[in-house]
């Protein structure tokens, strides 16, 4: 540890990174990402959302679509404007775990395509530890 930099103490870089208001709203943004751009493209292409649900093994619902656009695009503004966040981290964390149980059951597979896919379930599993850290941060920082 260099002799300038003390346990505890985070350098001026990371300090005014941390403090410049840009990298919260960027932060969330870029948390969000995977779900806007989601919602977006299912906006833009609704019969191939439609496609995506039968092939989880849902039944194609306008219901459905609807209620996904919802919780994509609306739990991802929440989040960005930081109101309501806690229930748009939390919609989100749900959809997460409901898609990610559905589309990634490595459980069911063998070898390498197992491995894929249990990445990827953990990968989502970390997603959805991500909206609960969002939602505390917002917490606290709407509570000051």
């Amino acid at each position: 540890m260099s002799a300038s930099i003390r346990h505890g103490d985070t350098p001026p870089l990371i300090h005014n990174l941390l403090e410049w208001k840009g990298t919260d709203i960027l932060a969330r943004i870029a948390l969000t990402l995977p779900y806007w751009w989601s919602g977006i493209d299912k906006l833009i292409h609704p019969v191939a959302a439609l496609a995506e649900f039968q092939a989880t093994g849902l039944p194609p619902s306008w219901a459905m679509y609807g209620l996904l656009l919802l919780v994509q695009l609306g739990g991802s503004l929440a989040i960005i404007a930081n109101r309501y966040a806690w229930l748009g981290a939390g919609a989100l964390a749900v959809f997460t775990a409901i898609a990610t149980y559905l589309a990634h059951a490595f459980w069911k597979l063998e070898g390498a395509q197992r491995f894929a896919e249990m990445n990827s379930f953990l990968e989502h599993i970390a997603l959805m530890a991500g909206m609960v850290f969002a939602a505390l941060y917002l917490h606290r920082t709407r509570s000051r």
